[in-house]
């Protein structure tokens, strides 16, 4: 049985001596909130939101059920929405039901037991669809760091810059006050997953600035492409994909203007991607920020002019760091190597740069148990001191 505490039900209806005496049949069932009329509802829903259910008359001066159970919905699309008809609005009841509106609805006069049981059925759907979007996007977290994490394994190097593109683009969304940037976050941090298909020599010489031969650039450019195709494999993850395969896609020919860019989240996201990695690119050869920022606005034509402009005006929290040598067995997740690891035989093991995540500490482990590199590092590691605020040129974790 569900408790009081754990159910909340918003009435709304014009007639006050309704509204009264729904407060008394159901004061010591529910978690009851009313309000006279639409405006007084939707006043209600921004300010003691979110009810689990919604019960509203359909014939309402101003404002009928239809209306404002459609802009509930728009502030709080989980909220189950009910709606009160008489009998002579049964054929609107029934249209607002079959547009996918509303969950139920109930003629007037309505015997307490039937309210009841259309609550306690709208109060299980809440549960229904709340429990089905947190096990989705359990999942999906899970997906997007099994991802990142075999990114790590397999290329130190496109996991490095991946992390840092990660970085860039969320200080771009905060200073643009974009909203719902999950995505936009995802595609960062898989950005460069493509690489993967990608032989570590070739992204050496990316990274170190080497000059490619027309085979190998062409092998890189395929990186997009590759890495939204194994994207698109994961559900709810489309958008996402098509971000990471358009990114190198340049400005001129996304087919958005500096003015409409906003609306068009699968472009903002492609050039969010664009700019912060060749941002990234260019502070990595030691740049001053001014000079580096003055090289994308001239270059409008591949980068939108807007994101531009947000990236020279991006202040961060930057954490004081200091430079240790540490075990391989004492680096936590706060620590940044400072170094490049290679085995004995020269392979890389891991960059300069790299945060050392779980993934990258077993991978270390692993090659010393085999004697392979050293047992101790240099490595950046945040200080015991008051972070400052600044402009960066780089991620904060550092190069």
């Amino acid at each position: 049985m569900t408790t009081q505490s754990t159910i909340r039900v918003l009435f709304v209806d014009d007639d006050r001596n309704f509204l009264d005496a729904v407060a008394r049949q159901f004061h010591n069932r529910f978690e009851l909130t009313i309000a006279e009329g639409g405006a007084e509802g939707l006043q209600a829903m921004r300010l003691q939101g979110p009810f689990q259910v919604v019960v509203s008359d359909m014939r309402m001066p101003d404002m009928n059920g239809i209306q404002f159970l459609a802009r509930a919905r728009e502030i709080n699309p989980d909220t189950v929405r009910i709606m009160l008809t008489g009998n002579a609005e049964l054929d609107t009841a029934m249209h607002a039901v079959n547009e996918g509106n509303i969950f139920r609805f109930l003629v007037k006069p309505c015997q307490k037991a039937t309210m009841e049981w259309a609550i306690e059925a709208g109060v299980e759907q809440y549960r229904l669809i709340t429990s089905e979007r947190e096990l989705l996007e359990q999942t999906l977290k899970g997906s997007v760091q099994v991802l990142a994490d075999t990114l790590a394994l397999a290329s130190p190097l496109a996991f490095s810059r991946s992390s840092r593109v990660k970085e860039y683009v969320s200080q771009l969304t905060r200073q643009l006050a974009l909203e719902n940037v999950w995505e936009f976050d995802i595609a960062a941090l898989l950005s460069q997953i493509g690489c993967v298909s990608i032989p570590p020599d070739i992204l050496e010489k990316v990274y170190s600035g080497t000059e490619l031969s027309r085979e190998e650039n062409k092998m890189y450019l395929s990186h997009p492409e590759f890495g939204g195709k194994l994207i698109s494999l994961i559900p709810r993850l489309n958008e996402v994909s098509q971000m990471i395969a358009t990114q190198m896609v340049e400005f001129k020919d996304c087919g958005a203007t500096v003015e409409n860019i906003m609306g068009n989240r699968v472009v903002l996201g492609a050039q969010l991607l664009k700019i912060s990695t060749e941002f990234d690119t260019l502070t990595l050869t030691g740049q001053l920020h001014g000079h580096v920022i003055g090289n994308l606005k001239m270059r409008n034509s591949e980068f939108c002019p807007l994101l531009a402009r947000a990236l020279e005006q991006v202040e961060v929290v930057a954490v004081e760091t200091e430079l240790r040598e540490v075990a391989i067995r004492d680096l936590t997740d706060s620590m940044t190597l400072a170094q490049d690891i290679h085995t004995r035989s020269g392979l890389l093991v891991a960059p300069k740069g790299q945060k050392a995540t779980l993934s990258l500490r077993t991978r270390l482990e692993n090659y010393l148990h085999r004697k392979e590199i050293d047992q101790k590092i240099r490595a950046i590691v945040p200080a015991a001191r008051p972070a400052v605020i600044g402009k960066t040129i780089d991620a904060p974790m550092g190069t």
